[in-house]
């Protein structure tokens, strides 16, 4: 229980780490408060594995969280590396890849909504986009 206790306090010390030296590299204090309230409102055991790893089912989560001006700015663009890598951690299929970044772009008043811009927000209606691009291709199969 203790290495298990220590292991998840390391990995919260490397993503505090990753959030200050990501302060540095043009994230805002809005991008830090989201980051700082994912991390505030889950343990450790909720989102790391017992070997101190991102669970899967957090890994987009923790993504958008850290990533988050970054991926404004790509869905903006209608493409770029950070929503390139969300798509990916959604498990969009590559063939449906720019379908889904072109859909984000036309969405971004829905995404972007000044007074709900939160990563969480954002990740929620892009996982309800992700089903029917998921659905889309299992129909094709």
């Amino acid at each position: 229980m203790r290495i298990k206790m220590l292991k998840g306090l390391i990995g919260a010390l490397v993503l505090a780490s990753a959030g200050l030296v990501m302060s540095a590299c043009n994230t805002s204090k809005a991008t830090l408060d989201t980051f700082a309230k994912f991390t505030s409102s889950t343990s450790p055991g909720e989102w790391m594995t017992a070997d101190g790893v991102v669970q899967e089912n957090q890994k987009a989560r923790l993504f958008t969280a850290v990533a988050f001006e970054n991926l404004e700015q790509d869905i903006a663009r209608g493409k770029g590396e950070y929503l390139t890598s969300l798509a990916v951690l959604l498990k969009i299929p590559s063939g449906k890849q720019n379908e889904f970044m072109a859909s984000s772009q036309s969405n971004y008043s829905i995404l972007f909504v000044s007074d709900l811009r939160t990563a969480e927000k954002l990740l929620a209606t892009l996982n309800s986009k992700r089903e029917d691009f998921r659905a889309d291709s299992q129909r094709m199969e």
